[in-house]
This record gives C-alpha cells, structure tokens and sequence, in this order.
C-alpha cells in the first residue's frame, strides 16, 4: 500500500450538526440541519518536517439562511453565486455578500429532494471565459431541467416523467442524464425523454451515480464500480472491485477515493487498475462519515465530514508520489502524476528520482519515467508494449535490438549499457519478441524515411531501475543533433540487415515485404547469395526489381518459367513483372514479352492493357500498335478496344483503325453468312421445285440480329460508329457500301448530319420504316439544330420518290444501288401516304405544321389528318399560354424587384439637421460638406484626415 494521501482534521465537535458541505479555492462551505450556513477560509501548510498543518478561520455566517434543514449545497464561483436545497425548494444565493442573499427562488422545484449542477466552460473567440450552467432537479416523479440566464433560472424543456423517485443523478454527457433509481440505473435523453436500461442496482447501499473526467460514468452496484461512456456502453472490461460496498464515492483525478462503512477510506485507479491506499479514520472523527466533496479548482483536495466534524485528505506532492509509484513499479500511473505536475511542484526532492543528474522540469520527469518503464516491460516480457515506448522515446535502435540475442554482433553488444542485464529469451518468448521487434523495426524505418519532414532522430538512451528501496537511479547517454548522412545510412543499413535476420528466424515468407521496398538498404550480394542458398527465387526477383536490375529479372524469369517445380514456372510471373515497367524500358518490354504474347495470346495482351497498372496506360501507343501488328495482327483489336473504350482514347487513326479491323472482319463473316442461306435456300427449293430470283437471301435479318460472332461484332460496330465522334468519315461511307453494310452506313450518314441519306437507306434500300422512325427520334432527342427537321426529312421520303432512287446512282458516291434491294411495293404512293399518316399521329409535336400542310398531297382528305391537327393545335396552344404565363411571371417579379429597391433606398437616406456635429470638432454639420463613415459617424471634409487618424482607419 502507498501513502498518497494525509488526513488533516479541519473542523472538530461543530456545535450544529452538518448537513451538507462544498467547497472551491481556499473556502468551505457548511450548510447545518438548524439552517445555519457557514463560510470558512482553510489553508494547508507544510513546514520543514513535511507535516501538515491546518489553519482555518470563520469568514461569515447567516443564521436565519434557512429555517429548515439545509439538505444540499452547491456553489458555483464562476458565476459567484451558491445554490442550495431546503424545505423542498431550490434557491439561488450570492456568493460574495456577507449574508449570502437570495437572488432568486425556482418556485417550481417545490418538492424536490435532489438537484444537479452542469458547468460548463469554454473559452470564445474573443479569449474570453464562458460559463454556462444548466441545472436537473428530482420533484418525485419529474426531472426538472433548467438553464441559468440574467440571474435567474428558466425552464429549459418539459418535465421529464420518470418511473420511480430517483436516488442519484449525473449529467452525461450534456445530452442526457445518468439515474440510479432503487432497483436500477437508466440514462434518459433530455431531448425527448427516451429511457435506456443499464443494469440493475445492488441491495445496499443506495444507487451511486458520479461523472468522471472525459464525460465517463462511475455507477456503483454493491461492491463493484462500473466505469460507462456518455452513451450508456461499458469503458472497461472489468469493474473495480472495492473491499466492501462505498458509501461515498469521488473522482479526484487519477484516484477515485471512496468512503467504506466503519469510516474507511479506500483509494483504487482505473486505469491501471489498482488498489492504492486504505485509510481507517474511525479513530480521528467521532461519527460516521457521511459527506465526501472535491474542493472545486483546487485538486488533491477532498472534505470528509460527520454531524460534528470534518476532515480534509491532502493528496501528497507529485514529486512523492512519483518516488512511491515508481519504487512499486507503477509507471503507468506515474505518468499519469506527472502529467498532472506544474512547476510549482518542483520541490527540492526532485533529486531523490535521478541522484545523478537532478530532474528540472516535467518534460524530464516523464522521460525518466518512460524509460525506466520501457527497460521494465521489457524484463517482463511485454515486448509489444516495451517497443512501442522505446519507439516514442525515439531510442537508438541498436541499443534496443541488442535487447536480442544474436542480432548484434557479440562485441557490439558487450559494448552496450543497461540498468541490469537483459533477460534470457528462448523458444515461444524469442519467436514473440522478434515479431514485436519486426514491428518496431518498421516503424523506425519509416521514421528514417521521413526524418527531414518529421524531425524525428535516435538518440542512445540507457535507462536504470533501481533496486526495492524508495530510491530509483537511472543513467543517460544522449546524442544531439542530427546525425551525419553516413551514419544515418550505416542505420538504415543495420535496421534492414536486422528485419531480414528476424524474417528469416520466424517466417521466411515475410522476406518479400522487405525486399519490395524501394528504400530498403540490404546489401546487395549478401542478399542475393542469402537468397540463392534458401532457393527463394520470387524474393530474388524482389530484390532486382527494386534495384533496377530489370535483364537480370526478366533472365531469370525466362530460365525458371521452363521448369515445373519452380515457383515462376510458367507466364504469370512474366507478364506482372513487365506490366511495372515503364516507358522508359520499352526496349525491354517489347523483347521479353514475345515469347508470352506467341505462346498464351490472351493473356500476353494484358501485358499492355491491365487497369490496375497505372504505367501500362503511359506506354507509347503507337509503338505498341506497331508492335503488336508485327507480332500477332489479330492482337490489335483488343489493344484498340482497351485503349478507346477504357483509357478514353480519341486518337482518330485508332477509332478508324478499330472501325476497319471491325470491318473486315464483318466483311468475311457476312459473305459465309450469306453463302450458308443461299445454299439452305437452294436446298428447300431443291426440294420443292420452287426457285430462287432474288440475289438477297429472304431469311437475312437486320443488322446485328444475326447469330454468332457476326451478330456480336456487327452490333459493336453500329455502336461504336453511333458513340464514338473521333474517326474520320470521308471515304469510310464508301468502304462500307462496297461491303454491303448499309446499316453501317446509315449511322455514318448520319454522323456527318446527312439525314436524307440515312432515312433513304433505311426505307428504300432496308424496307424498314420502324427503325427508320427510331433513327428521327435519336436524331431529334440530341437537341442539335439542325436535327429540328428530321421528322420532316421523313415524310417527305414517305410523300415522294428521292431523284437518287429514280437513276439508282449515289448522290454522294457515285456508285451503283442494287435495284434488287429496292421494294416497288414501297414507291406505291398510297402506301407511302398511310405511311406519312402514322407518322404524323405519333410524332405531331415534333414537325412544323405549315410545312407538312405543304409537302401532303392535294387529294389527302382532311379527315386522314384530323388527329393531327388535333394534336399539333393543342400543342401550339399549350406553348403559347406558357409563354404567355412566363412573361406575365417575369412582368410581377421586375415590379417586385423594382418595389424592393426603392424600399432600400428610402432605408439609406440621411437627413442632416441642427443638432448634428462633427464627431471631430464637434461643431454643427448644418450645410457644410461632409463625409459619412459606415458607422453613421458624420464629420466634416476638412476633419476628414483627422477622424482617420484617430480611429487608424
């Protein structure tokens, strides 16, 4: 057990009997059961010998503050005012006035049994202090919230219902509230009074709800204290275990002192979880405790009182209680002391931690304490944690490898100082501490990497334990300054060589990590022969690749692909290796992949077109064409499709290059297609004696539609000339009509805005007004101009025979249409015209009226195109009133515009009169010339520069 505390005895044999108590700074206030409350100043004085010696004297009182007991006491010295609790009824007092006045009463909290204060702190961006305070009291079965604003408290939300009288209550969080009722503890949301259920309460004592730093939760159930987060959900896998139920419970950071029944005082922590201190006080106070309080801005401070009496326990110096920690091994926690440790508790027995250089500061406290915790884990075998601590303290790395057997050489490591002598590791405590030193290792080479950026260097730092007495000893030998580039590469040097020692004493597999860092410094031919002995050749492979060594790479690649026992057999190894080189070893690229690209060409290709390499997409393309036609022709057109489809390429020589591989090979299929129909038909006509006139085998069908490879490969190539804007069109419409693909060369004629050469393909040449009315609409759905009247274009084919048809010559070309293609059933005017008819009714909106009334022929009875009319009238009509609508919209929103205007300049005006004056001479403005500043100050011209002066404007 330590002695973190000390009990001093402020107050003994009160003549009132105590009912509730606070304090803050050096003053302590008592509220009795006769009403009387009580203001005391106290003060804790140490003399030479150490001993603590109290000295406290009466302040004020006020006799008739209440004429019932006082049953609570808060006092915020913030907003220097006291709150308190009697007869049922919270009331607000003044904190500095001699009588403690009452400035306001919360008539509303009559009834209540318990309040709760939330205190909050802040500072704004002005730099000033804020302070706001909310305020839950319990009236039976009510919450009542309130928030406290111009010296008085106001409601905050409605009542919040509860199911039972609570019995301790805290702010969590400041969204909700913690509540021990009788049978178990719930957190409710003030918002809107949701309810969730924690756990059950114990049998004895009473619920205990206190709030730690950090928003946390101190719940208390029998023995145990349970540690929650504002959320309700437990911190910590474990409770803390008390030797008996408390009575009390307070959180005087880092310890959580509780009162125990028969006047014991027990101290634990939380994290580390530990059993501190245990004071028996039943001999220096003579009743039970029954009042624990922190003693607000001033910590190390707890009040314990009786009826009669009250005590003050004293937390030691930090610096002692550094001493006591530190001699029982307590690091953890006495970093925590420490944390907390201002200049001011630099005493003079700071010698007493480090008698060989004295500790000045905190910064060297915690490193002391750092260290020496480190070397301790590590002597523990916590190697995970001692590493992780050696990492933040920035130790040289030797030093803490020759913490290892067999990774230093032995005359280096005799050469380095620790406190005692490093424990012996073997077996399972070898294998676990390597891999935590793997860990480090890697950790400080990223350090390394980055030491011009982060500042980080490595100091040698020796760290001491001392023996079981109250005095530690620790040694130091630092290094300033940065350290040379030798010695620096010299470190990384023996980091790597050290990484890849313990990789190949735990897990050979993780010598590739390594190796595949493009920093790492491992020498190259001790690796290489390292490697060579073990016949890790994928590591081998590594090792090259990130020295640059890429022939030496892909040589080896080539030797081992041969033979079926190698892990590199075959071409996978290969093709990874060349998908991460770059342009500038094109060379190399183009010699070692002919072998895969000849043997496996569906995936030698991915040599050049995989997405998840970033430097295949910046290889030279036009080379790789080159290069692939020269090796495989039929390689380029997945190469293409890559390029254009997934790298977004718009080179035009590709697209048309894509667009006449597609071609070509659309060419060959079409005519074995046509072929295989023809002779299919000659055999059905064979056998039923009929015969064949028309050169165009009946069962062909669209473009696209057909079976097989040739279905697929004409539907890419009527996309893509559809999608793509970037091949060149000028001869390609011919090619196209030579091969027989019309359709094809619709969607060109298209492209290139003939759409009278288009629609006639479609209509007189394929015989299909269905796909013909889909082209119009794609056309007329993009918006463009000069697609307006491709409807119109339509029927006028429908309505007349084109000249190009009549002479069966190609306007544009100048080659011959098969006559053979061309329908005469389609010129019949009278099917044509119910053709223009269903095309009026389905697209009326989309033609001009007045010029389709002229392109209809004479003799169309009216009541053919009635629907029409119908339609394209509502249309017109539909548009003029939304015009007419708009206009009118516009019309009321310029008038409220011009309305609001006027309204600001009337606001802006400035009417000068008698009683104005310069804000400069003071004198009357009257009808001088003046100048007004954008804070309505008016000062005269000629005090202008003055004005400006004064205010540095």
């Amino acid at each position: 057990m330590l002695d973190i505390y000390k009990d001093v005895t402020i107050m003994k044999n009160l003549p009132l009997t105590i009912e509730s108590i606070c304090a803050y700074d050096d003053y302590i206030i008592v509220g009795t059961k006769q009403g009387h409350l009580l203001m005391y100043k106290f003060e804790i004085r140490r003399n030479s010998l150490n001993e603590i010696k109290p000295e406290i004297h009466l302040l004020r009182s006020n006799k008739a503050f209440a004429k019932k007991p006082i049953v609570q006491i808060e006092a915020v010295p913030d907003l220097r005012i006291l709150v308190s609790l009697s007869d049922t009824v919270i009331s607000v007092h003044n904190l500095d006035q001699m009588t403690f006045p009452l400035m306001t009463c919360v008539s509303k909290s009559k009834g209540s049994s318990l309040f709760v204060l939330d205190v909050q702190r802040q500072r704004t961006l002005t730099g000033e202090n804020q302070c706001t305070l909310r305020m839950c009291s319990v009236n039976r079965y009510h919450l009542q919230l309130y928030y406290w604003k111009n010296q008085e408290f106001h409601e905050l939300s409605a009542d919040l219902k509860v199911p039972d009288i609570p019995k301790s209550i805290a702010w969590s969080g400041g969204q909700s509230l913690c509540v021990g009722f009788r049978s178990e503890y719930s957190l409710i949301k003030i918002s809107n009074g949701e309810h969730k259920e924690l756990f059950p309460t114990g049998e004895k004592p009473e619920p205990s709800v206190i709030l730690l730093d950090n928003n946390r939760l101190a719940l208390g159930r029998d023995q145990k204290t349970y540690i929650m987060n504002s959320e309700g959900s437990p911190i910590l896998n474990y409770p803390l275990q008390w030797s008996d139920s408390p009575i009390c419970l307070v959180n005087d950071q880092p310890y959580l002192v509780a009162i125990l029944p028969n006047n014991i005082v027990e101290l634990l922590t939380i994290e580390p979880k530990l059993q501190i201190q245990r004071m028996d006080l039943s001999g220096k106070i003579s009743s039970r405790i029954k009042l624990l309080v922190k003693c607000i801005h001033r910590s190390g401070h707890i009040l314990l009182a009786s009826g009669s009496d009250v005590l003050c326990l004293v937390q030691s110096s930090h610096e002692q209680q550094i001493i006591q920690l530190m001699g029982e091994h307590h690091f953890e926690l006495a970093l925590q002391v420490a944390d907390m440790w201002t200049d001011s508790n630099n005493g003079s027995g700071s010698n007493q931690l480090a008698p060989s250089s004295a500790v000045n500061n905190k910064e060297q406290m915690m490193q002391r304490i750092k260290n020496m915790h480190a070397f301790d884990l590590f002597c523990k075998k916590q190697f995970k944690e001692a590493l992780s601590l050696f990492l933040k303290l920035e130790t040289d790395p030797p030093q803490v490898i020759g913490l290892f057997p067999d990774l230093l050489p032995e005359d280096y490591r005799n050469k380095l100082d620790y406190p005692s002598k490093p424990p012996q590791l073997l077996g399972t405590d070898l294998e676990t501490g390597l891999f935590c030193l793997i860990d480090y290792l890697l950790e400080v080479r990223r350090n390394l990497a980055n030491n011009s950026n982060s500042g980080v260097h490595y100091n040698t730092v020796v760290v001491g334990v001392g023996d079981d007495n109250t005095n530690t000893s620790s040694s130091s030998s630092e290094t300033t300054g940065s350290p040379s580039l030798k010695a620096k590469y010299q470190l990384k040097s023996i980091i790597d060589t050290t990484l890849l020692k313990c990789y190949l004493q735990t897990n050979e597999a993780l010598v590739a990590p390594l190796l595949r860092l493009p920093d790492n410094h491992c020498h190259l031919e001790e690796v290489e022969k390292a490697l060579k002995r073990y016949h890790k050749y994928n590591e081998l492979i590594i090792l090259y690749q990130n020295k640059g060594l890429h022939r030496n790479a892909l040589d080896l690649l080539f030797k081992q692909s041969k033979k079926p026992d190698s892990p590199l057999a075959g071409f996978k190894r290969t093709v990874q290796y060349l998908q991460h080189l770059t342009a500038e070893h094109l060379d190399l690229i183009f010699e070692y992949s002919e072998w895969v690209l000849k043997q496996y060409p569906e995936e030698g290709i991915k040599i050049f077109t995989d997405d998840a390499v970033v430097d295949m997409e910046l290889l030279p393309r036009q080379e790789v064409v080159q290069y692939l036609q020269k090796v495989d022709d039929n390689l380029l057109v997945p190469y293409l499709e890559h390029l254009i489809f997934q790298w977004m390429d718009t080179t035009p020589g590709f697209h048309n290059a894509l667009i006449h591989k597609y071609r070509e090979r659309v060419r060959i299929l079409l005519a074995d297609y046509k072929n295989n129909l023809m002779d299919k038909q000659s055999m059905e006509s064979t056998s039923d004696g009929t015969s064949i006139s028309s050169t165009t085998p009946a069962a062909m069908v669209g473009a696209g539609e057909e079976p097989g490879e040739l279905g697929e490969l004409r539907r890419k190539l009527l996309k893509f000339l559809e999608d793509s804007d970037h091949y060149s069109t000028e001869t390609l419409p011919t090619y196209l009509l030579n091969d027989g693909l019309f359709e094809e060369r619709a969607v060109v004629m298209g492209k290139i805005g003939n759409h009278k050469e288009a629609l006639v393909i479609y209509v007189h040449v394929l015989h299909d007004t269905r796909r013909a009315e889909q082209y119009c609409q794609r056309q007329y759905d993009k918006g463009l101009p000069e697609n307006k009247n491709v409807f119109l274009t339509l029927l006028d084919l429908y309505l007349s025979i084109p000249p190009r048809l009549q002479s069966g010559k190609d306007l544009d070309t100048g080659s011959t249409v098969m006559a053979t293609t061309i329908n005469p059933a389609l010129t019949n005017l009278e099917a044509n015209v119910q053709s223009a008819i269903q095309l009026l009714t389905r697209h009326s909106t989309k033609i001009d009226p007045l010029r389709v009334i002229k392109l209809l022929p004479p003799d169309i009875p009216v009541v053919a195109v009635e629907e029409f009319l119908h339609l394209t009238t509502d249309h017109l009509l539909r548009a003029r009133h939304s015009g007419q609508i708009f206009r009118n919209l516009l019309l009321a929103k310029r008038l409220q515009v011009h309305k609001q205007r006027i309204r600001l300049e009337q606001l802006s005006k400035l009417v000068v009169d008698e009683v104005d004056l310069c804000q400069v001479c003071h004198k009357r403005i009257g009808k001088s010339v003046f100048v007004r500043f954008t804070n309505r100050d008016l000062v005269h011209l000629m005090c202008k520069e003055k004005y400006n002066n004064n205010y540095n404007l």
